[in-house]
């Protein structure tokens, strides 16, 4: 798991007095810059003078704020070198950063009722609306916001053939029912980034 902290934001001179495009980010401690600080490009879109320039000829390596644990979760889905575009772990080389936020309920999916010893019991299933807003890593500069409907509503990477047959904790003295958006698959994720990663 990454942890992250920014304890200063410190303006380039340089760069400030040119109105420059570089913020750079450090903290009490000087630590070297590290692959998981490009998340601040999710909260303040600016360049990242550690970043490499994004260049012409694909595959281009993105640093994705979200979630996108592909190296414990989903390692099958890329060999050695995808993982290297993918989930680069060199700050050096990262071209651009992926910020995924989920932004709203899409259309509803279905009607799970449930049965527990106190009574019945009811969750209505949406698609989660998600958006992922693509950055370069180099010039903050906003390359694409693609969205996509997000309908993972159990543990596994992959589908279910049927969304209610997820596990249901419900509280004895709670509601009887819920509503509940769908979550984000990493595949999802990748099928929206990639026209950007490897074309």
């Amino acid at each position: 798991m990454r942890r992250w902290m920014v304890r200063s934001i410190v303006l380039a001179g340089a760069a400030a007095l040119a109105g420059g495009a570089f913020v750079l980010l450090r903290d009490d401690d000087d630590k070297p810059f590290e692959v998981y600080h490009y998340r601040a490009m999710c909260t303040r879109p600016h360049g990242f003078e550690q970043a490499a320039a994004r260049s012409g000829t694909a595959p281009h390596p993105v640093f994705v704020y979200g979630p996108w644990d592909v190296r414990e979760d989903s390692p099958e889905m890329f060999d050695e070198a995808g993982l290297d575009v993918w989930d680069p772990t060199e700050p050096g080389k990262v071209q651009l950063v992926a910020c995924v936020d989920k932004v709203g309920r899409g259309e509803f999916v279905k009607r799970c009722d449930y049965t527990a010893d106190f009574g019945d019991y009811f969750v209505n299933l949406y698609k989660g609306d998600y958006r992922v807003t693509l950055y370069e890593a180099r010039t903050g500069k906003r390359v694409a916001s693609p969205r996509f409907a997000g309908n993972r509503f159990g543990p596994d990477e992959e589908p279910t053939a049927d969304p209610c047959a997820m596990t249901v904790a419900v509280p004895a003295d709670g509601p009887r029912s819920k509503d509940r958006e769908g979550d984000a698959y990493i595949r999802q994720i990748r099928d929206a980034l990639e026209p950007y990663v490897t074309h």
